[in-house]
């Protein structure tokens, strides 16, 4: 089996965890390739190293990609595969961690699972920008979500909004989120918007500290077109797909639509959304709910 490794090495530990890792997946036969910011965690057995999405595709046929750490690098990992169809499975050595399904106390387990194909394979989808003006952004597809915030601390934005060619609202406040479902458990969530299961075919509408008090997260169809102009003082706004951020100039005018590609992501059988859920949010930890 060939697999590809990425992460972004912030601690000694996880350098130590990753080796381990690496060294018990080349005893079962693996080849390795591994990102350059990997470089620190190599082991004498690596096959080669990668640096970018093109890089990664000359790798192919890979059999998946590896992403150690939390789900901001799992997005970071997303962004590398791109529209290579490549199954990505998360490694979790940070916190939370919704999108990584392997941790430091069962990847032997989910390792031997892998190489045997006991496992499902499980489409994600994207959101795909268009801009009325070029754009400095190293691609235009956000697994979690594209926000829209203002630029300047001492003013709000006026958003508008259109679904499916209908005008929706005008958002006055600091920004908007546009989320898919993967994306309703990121900073979408902490906005106060709706956690959505990750087949539903929707994405949702969160508002960032509105200024209007009736403004709430609306769960709109991912089939549908959304277009924005923004309206700021400065003439200026924040545009954000996942973690890839930078200032936008006006006039304007973004159209978001469904990605034509997606992100394969890795379940196993013990897998369960609600689960990861009751156990990342603490759902239900009440000695009356123990047998939940």
């Amino acid at each position: 089996m060939k697999l590809a490794v990425y992460s972004r090495l912030s601690d000694e530990n996880d350098t130590l965890f990753i080796r381990e890792v690496l060294a018990a997946l080349h005893d079962m036969g693996c080849k390795l390739f591994l990102h350059e910011h990997c470089k620190n965690a190599a082991i004498a057995e690596v096959s080669g190293y990668f640096g970018s999405h093109e890089e990664l595709g000359r790798l192919r046929p890979v059999d998946f990609v590896l992403s150690f750490g939390g789900d901001g690098t799992y997005i970071d990992a997303a962004n590398l595969v791109g529209n290579l169809n490549i199954p990505l499975l998360g490694v979790n050595t940070g916190r939370v961690g919704f999108l990584t399904a392997v941790n430091r106390n069962n990847y032997q387990f989910c390792f031997e699972k892998l190489l045997a194909g006991q496992y499902v394979l499980e489409n994600r989808a994207l959101l795909h920008l268009e801009s009325s003006q070029p754009l400095q952004l190293d691609s235009n597809f956000a697994l979690n979500d594209i926000t829209v915030r203002t630029s300047d601390e001492n003013s709000i934005n006026a958003i508008k909004v259109w679904v499916g060619g209908k005008p929706v609202n005008t958002y006055w406040g600091d920004g908007l989120i546009i989320a898919t479902p993967t994306g309703s458990t990121a900073y979408s969530l902490s906005c106060g918007g709706p956690i959505i299961v990750p087949d539903a075919n929707v994405n949702v509408l969160t508002p960032i500290a509105s200024h209007t008090l009736a403004v709430r997260p609306m769960v709109i169809s991912a089939n549908e077109e959304i277009r924005i102009v923004v309206e700021s003082r400065n003439n200026s706004f924040s545009l954000a797909l996942d973690s890839h951020r930078v200032v936008v100039e006006n006039p304007v005018e973004l159209r978001i639509t469904k990605e034509k590609f997606h992100i394969q992501t890795v379940l196993f059988e013990d897998t369960d959304f609600y689960r990861i859920i009751r156990e990342k949010l603490l759902w239900g930890i009440d000695k009356r709910n123990l047998s939940v």
